[in-house]
């Protein structure tokens, strides 16, 4: 909230026409935002903060000091050039004064707001513009949404093509929503390859379209980097106030979930927020497999009934408990005639069943194998549906 005032106050000075113009809009902005417009304007003219309990006094005191200098010197003068004055000499605040050109304030005020690399606004910027758009929302009863996404498989573009080539995709995606947001939404950086709309007056539905049209746009985008080409694309989720939540502070996180769901089921998609402890889309499946301990090589091979999988892991019902943190093959026939589906991944859950088999979980959410598992996964969940 304070950054967006400081922008607004910013933009009051350089768009009025003389000092008494700007002072009006001062006083217009301290009903709304009461002492801490007048906080910042001093902030903004002469570099101090002046505490909240006094802006307001010393305003109006400044108004005064400077119609009486006019009046002893009959010539118009600056309200920095009284404000400087009434600082010095009728209180304490400012006691080494300097001049300070508004055009680099400006620059300086707009680089801590930007990211560098996409020229969307940074992380610390949303947070703040982020709590005064959800005060709105609630004093005008409007809705907005939240759209979380990340770009897919962006470590392989890193791998393959550079890191350079990793800035130029995350530009080119910047550009994109640029193109593609109204001015009232507010789009950040997130962090890495993460990035995040507020899309204010949008409800949850019409933030899908939106959602899914930008999807679409930056499926398409292809662009060259040193004479090879490279595509990517986007998983994301959205989470709306009031549909989801009316607190507002949830909204955030329920958008970041929906994104793993859009992961779960494919990648290159856009997920609503469901009321869903797990991240991953599951899907039920009965399949007999076969499994095996990697970790001793004359381990035996057990026959077991799968359960429910998901990209992140799979669920299967079996004789025997396997170790807690073992690494484990699993193999899946689907279809006669076809080749089986071979997974490998860790044991993260043992659970001794009534019927005195064992319930056993299996991630496959691990680095070295993360996309080729993940990829054979998304194709049993569409398989299965």
């Amino acid at each position: 909230m304070q950054s967006q005032l400081k922008i607004t106050l910013l933009d009051t000075l350089l768009n009025s026409a003389n000092d008494d113009i700007f002072i009006k809009q001062v006083h217009a902005l301290s009903k709304t935002y009461g002492p801490t417009s007048i906080q910042q304007t001093f902030e903004m003219l002469a570099g101090i903060i002046l505490p909240l309990d006094t802006c307001a006094s010393h305003w109006e005191n400044l108004i005064k000091y400077r119609a009486q200098m006019m009046e002893k010197l009959d010539r118009p003068i600056g309200l920095t050039t009284a404000l400087c004055d009434y600082l010095q000499n009728e209180t304490n605040y400012l006691k080494t004064p300097r001049i300070v050109e508004t055009a680099e304030y400006e620059n300086t005020l707009e680089k801590s707001h930007y990211d560098k690399l996409t020229g969307l606004f940074n992380r610390c910027y949303f947070d703040e513009a982020y709590n005064q758009q959800v005060a709105l929302a609630k004093r005008y009863k409007e809705d907005f949404t939240v759209l979380f996404f990340d770009i897919d498989n962006f470590k392989r573009v890193n791998d393959t093509h550079g890191h350079k080539a990793g800035d130029k995709v995350l530009q080119n995606i910047a550009n994109v929503i640029l193109s593609e947001k109204r001015d009232s939404d507010i789009a950040a950086r997130f962090g890495g390859e993460e990035f995040i709309l507020l899309l204010t007056h949008s409800d949850n539905v019409s933030s899908y379209f939106f959602a899914e049209r930008l999807r679409q746009k930056i499926a398409d985008l292809e662009f060259t980097f040193l004479g090879k080409p490279c595509r990517v694309t986007i998983s994301g989720g959205i989470a709306s106030y009031p549909f989801n939540s009316e607190n507002p502070q949830d909204l955030v996180e329920m958008a970041d979930s929906a994104m793993y769901l859009a992961k779960g089921a494919g990648k290159n998609r856009i997920s609503h927020y469901k009321k869903e402890k797990r991240r991953y889309l599951r899907v039920k499946i009965d399949e007999q497999i076969r499994t095996k301990e990697l970790n001793f090589s004359d381990g035996p091979t057990l026959d077991a009934t799968s359960k429910d999988i998901c990209v992140g892991g799979i669920l299967f019902e079996n004789d025997s408990s396997l170790p807690l943190g073992s690494l484990i093959s699993v193999q899946i026939q689907l279809a006669s005639g076809k080749k089986p589906v071979i997974l490998i991944g860790y044991v993260v859950r043992v659970e001794l069943l009534e019927s005195g088999r064992y319930d056993i979980g299996m991630t496959t959410s691990f680095k070295e194998l993360d996309e080729i598992v993940n990829k054979e996964i998304a194709s049993i969940i569409l398989a299965q549906k």
